[in-house]
């Protein structure tokens, strides 16, 4: 897809599906599609941006990397909307989510994401 500009490993990508989910279960903030993401992005009150790499057409999310980098909110990466949406505890296919609150028991996770993916957009 042309939207995405770096290729994540299946490990990251698992990983960041795992934070998601630890995320959404310890009650820490997610927001949920596009929309939503934009917002937290452009609000500043983002701490990681996961998007979906099967979206069609890409038009639909191809501004959140960019925004995210000037921003300066780390994102990243994962195969499938379906996937994501799991992760976050929704029954529906989600195409992006914005993190906004990380529990504790979260916080190593992210650091370890950020580390990942700042190392593979070198």
């Amino acid at each position: 897809m042309s939207y995405i500009d770096f290729e994540a490993p299946d490990e990251l990508k698992n990983k960041t599906l795992d934070f998601v989910k630890k995320v959404t279960d310890k009650n820490g903030k997610v927001r949920k599609g596009m929309n939503e993401s934009t917002k937290a992005i452009e609000r500043g009150i983002a701490k990681i941006v996961i998007i979906a790499g099967d979206i069609s057409p890409a038009e639909i999310v191809m501004h959140l990397p960019k925004i995210a980098q000037e921003k300066k909110v780390p994102y990243t990466f994962v195969n499938t909307k379906a996937e994501l949406g799991k992760s976050a505890g929704i029954t529906i296919p989600c195409s992006a989510l914005a993190v906004l609150d990380i529990p504790k028991e979260a916080e190593a996770d992210l650091k370890a994401i950020v580390k990942d993916v700042s190392a593979l957009r070198k």
